[in-house]
């Protein structure tokens, strides 16, 4: 068993490993929220090392990997590895050794940057920090064996595991036997702006497909399933950066006749323009094939606004059927279309209420407590 001591100045020190803003992913939110609520807290000295760089620029399909409407303010944040450079691995645990933590946390939620990572962790445990993994993905959603033995490599550096839903948990637990694995929900995200109502609600029904496209979100499941529910006092609106299929995406809106009732917004929206999207939807909608958790829908709760999902695990687990939302199988075009057909704003405004109440117990003090375990 790691360290939990505190350190000889009385003051435990906790070292946050992952990516930050201004890099704009869901990733970089959630760790800097992390690391927001262990300093909230106020006895222990938190650290942040972050990467200046994750992917190589010809590896990363989107237009940039940071941008400047997604930044974050966060006390002692230093932005030291790069994805691809060792040396960078070993200045960084130089820093942190120096540092002295009792704690490391750090996310594991891609192959690519396992290495990187699971150095990191497996130098400073040797020196005595214990190291909590905040794990979004096991293995990757376009899996291969060889992906699956880089992410181990990370994860078997953990002491403990803390994650967001039910199946991660059972998957950790039979692939590391005896480390504890703690679960609580996707807490929501309070740091994003208040809407000032700037997009009008032209439609009887608003849709919102929300976040960065890739084709295990079912993209395409949605607009079927939208041509097919026969609405056409309804709009869907597409807001995200796709890292492929944009063409095939606009090729079948207008092969399904259904343009004039889908705005397409393809690219990275900041915080203030995202906040506006979800003011103005009646439900969110995640049509995905698969997933292990999703930052969308906490982010759906904290604007009231109802939820359509697939009923998969890590979403299942945050979506009460008839409640808060619709749970719906995954990859079924005709059910999703169902669902689509029946909704209306009052039954959505009702469910977006209870939503909203529900995401309000879902907070991220609460979510970090067993790293003070």
């Amino acid at each position: 068993m790691k360290s939990n001591t505190r350190a000889e100045d009385g003051k435990r020190r906790i070292a946050v490993v992952g990516p930050m803003p201004p890099s704009k992913s869901g990733i970089a939110r959630h760790t800097a929220s992390v690391a927001q609520a262990l300093e909230a807290r106020g006895d222990a000295e938190v650290r942040v090392w972050s990467f200046y760089r994750q992917y190589p620029r010809l590896l990363f399909p989107g237009e940039a990997e940071e941008s400047e409407d997604f930044a974050q303010n966060l006390a002692l944040s230093t932005r030291t590895i790069g994805g691809t450079a060792p040396l960078s691995w070993h200045r960084t645990i130089r820093e942190i050794a120096a540092f002295g933590p009792n704690d490391l946390v750090m996310p594991a939620w891609t192959f690519f940057l396992a290495p990187a990572l699971g150095c990191i962790a497996r130098a400073l445990r040797r020196r005595g920090s214990r190291c909590t993994m905040i794990v979004h993905n096991v293995s990757d959603h376009e899996g291969a064996a060889w992906k699956d033995r880089l992410m181990t490599y990370q994860l078997v550096q953990a002491d403990q595991f803390l994650t967001h839903n039910a199946a991660l948990r059972d998957t950790l637990q039979a692939q590391f036997p005896g480390r504890p694995v703690h679960v609580f929900p996707h807490p929501v995200f309070s740091d994003y702006p208040e809407p000032t109502g700037a997009l009008a609600r032209d439609w009887p029904l608003e849709l919102l497909f929300f976040g960065l496209v890739r084709p295990y979100k079912g993209l395409d499941i949605l607009i079927d399933a939208f041509a097919l529910s026969g609405r056409t006092d309804a709009r869907l609106t597409i807001v995200g950066e796709f890292w492929a299929g944009l063409k095939d995406t606009r090729d079948k809106i207008a092969a399904l006749r259904v343009k004039d009732r889908i705005e397409l917004v393809p690219r990275f929206v900041g915080d203030a323009e995202a906040a506006e999207f979800f003011a103005r939807a009646d439900a969110v909608v995640l049509p995905y094939r698969s997933v292990t958790g999703s930052g969308v829908i906490p982010t759906a709760y904290r604007y009231g606004r109802a939820v359509v999902a697939s009923d998969l695990p890590g979403l299942a687990d945050v979506v009460d059927h008839g409640k808060t939302g619709w749970l719906v199988p995954s990859g079924d075009v005709e059910a999703l279309a169902s669902c689509i057909r029946n909704l209306e704003r009052t039954q959505a405004g009702h469910a977006g209420n209870r939503a909203r109440a529900y995401g309000e117990t879902l907070t991220w003090e609460r979510f970090v407590v067993p790293v003070w375990r």
